[in-house]
């Protein structure tokens, strides 16, 4: 017999249940699993039913090639879902319809006014009530096969693994990282990173920041609103601090005042003058802007004055200032202020102001996260998780090829803690178990199915 004939998918309580087509109507058929032939009209309703809403079963499809494997898996997850004899009751199917409804926030109970519910879902998801009926009530079909396999399996958890559950969620951790996909083009970058930065270094970026400034405002270059934003929320979280700096504009005065020194004026005119700065060097370093560093009259004016500080003071007396470019009274004090907003040399950061859009911050994470999120191996985090801030980490893998790691932030585990927690982690390792287990059953059920597709 054909399969969609049978009373999943279509023939739901419907009267116009596919069971009742006489044999003279014999459907298209879309391909077959088990050797059992299904007909293009349950094809097109399991499409129907993955385009139009999502379930925790599966994905949104984000190309033609997943949503056909979504398709065919529903099918194929309702087949099974019938031969084990699992009939959603009337009122899970309504307490799911109540859901979607109240999400929508309509004015209407569709259990006595049917009419505005027809129309309403017409108008919004294009198609019939008992249509939309029989879609929610594959779903919670669908749902409840689901549970029944989760709940089937019954996995040994022992106290170490719920352990360590609670040092990946409890541990957290900030790093930047910038990927690869040859392993050693990273650990040519991490040897070229982890050369020590001096004092030196530090002033001759201080002086090309200089550089830059008065090219950035000669040039009419501007920095991006986004970017002066970012670099401002990236120095408070530097600094760890918890209020909202938007929406508490008083304490954020407060604090540049108490940590910086300055106005907040002073300060955002600063940080928007660097941005710039940054501007510039990225759109050099993309060939849209013409060097600056190597231009004849900087390299004459640096000749004229071999000391660093002089030469300093001497471009911010007759260029600068003219153009109300970045500059400090003196050396010295700029590299006070530089130590207060964390603006260093070397390689690493000298990379970021190129190609910042080649480093990446996970953000102040779970180590969890970073685990199954970001596709750090175990042994990596937790090592990363004992190394010095501002220590950079070796090339190691991740979601995709490898990664050279700064450390920025690290707060760690309280293992004494983890005795209030243990019931809770014993379960929640249970669970993990339990869906590792039902994605292996998922694809055991595929392969045995031995689904043939006839249509493209």
């Amino acid at each position: 017999f054909i399969f969609s004939l049978t009373a999943c998918l279509l023939c739901l309580g419907s009267e116009r249940c596919l069971a009742q087509t006489k044999e003279a109507e014999k459907p298209q058929l879309a391909g077959e699993f088990f050797g059992i032939p299904v007909s293009m009209n349950n094809y097109y309703f399991a499409k129907k039913a993955v385009l139009a809403f999502g379930a925790s079963w599966r994905n949104a499809p984000q190309n033609a090639d997943e949503l056909e494997d979504l398709v065919w898996q529903e099918l194929l997850f309702s087949y099974e879902a019938y031969r084990r004899g699992i009939k959603p009751a009337r009122e899970k199917v309504e307490q799911e319809i109540d859901k979607m409804l109240k999400a929508q926030k309509v004015d209407f109970s569709f259990r006595v006014d049917r009419e505005k519910y027809a129309e309403w879902v017409k108008e919004k998801l294009h198609m019939d009530v008992e249509l939309f009926e029989n879609l929610m009530t594959h779903l919670v079909q669908l749902q409840q096969l689901k549970d029944q396999v989760i709940n089937s399996f019954d996995p040994e958890v022992t106290e170490e693994e719920a352990y360590n559950k609670f040092l990946d969620e409890y541990n957290t951790m900030l790093v930047e990282l910038k990927q690869f996909d040859d392993k050693d083009k990273a650990q040519a970058f991490y040897e070229k990173a982890i050369v020590p930065v001096s004092a030196k270094d530090d002033d001759e970026l201080i002086w090309q920041d200089m550089l830059y400034s008065y090219e950035a405002v000669s040039r009419g270059i501007e920095p991006d609103e986004k970017k002066v934003t970012q670099a401002i929320k990236y120095l408070l979280f530097d600094y760890q601090v918890l209020f909202n700096y938007e929406k508490d504009p008083d304490s954020y005065t407060r604090w540049i005042k108490d940590k910086l020194g300055m106005s907040r004026d002073g300060f955002e005119d600063m940080m928007k003058k660097i941005s710039a700065v940054d501007t510039l060097i990225e759109k050099v370093a993309s060939g849209e802007e013409k060097p600056v560093l190597d231009k004849k009259e900087y390299k004459e004016f640096r000749g004229k004055y071999p000391a660093l500080e002089k030469a300093y003071a001497a471009f911010t007396r007759e260029y600068s200032s003219k153009k109300k470019s970045l500059d400090f009274s003196s050396l010295g004090d700029a590299r006070k202020i530089y130590a207060k907003l964390k603006r260093q040399a070397g390689f690493w950061e000298d990379q970021k102001r190129m190609y910042p859009n080649e480093f990446k911050r996970p953000g102040f994470v779970a180590l969890d996260f970073l685990l199954h999120m970001w596709g750090f191996q175990r042994k990596d985090a937790y090592a990363m998780l004992n190394q010095p801030v501002g220590s950079y980490y070796p090339p190691a893998p991740i979601y995709k090829g490898y990664g050279v790691f700064k450390i920025l932030m690290v707060r760690k585990a309280d293992p004494g803690e983890f005795a209030a927690h243990k019931e809770d982690y014993l379960k929640k390792v249970r669970m993990i178990k339990q869906y590792e287990l039902y994605q292996q059953w998922v694809k055991d059920l595929k392969e045995k199915a031995n689904i043939k597709r006839y249509v493209k």
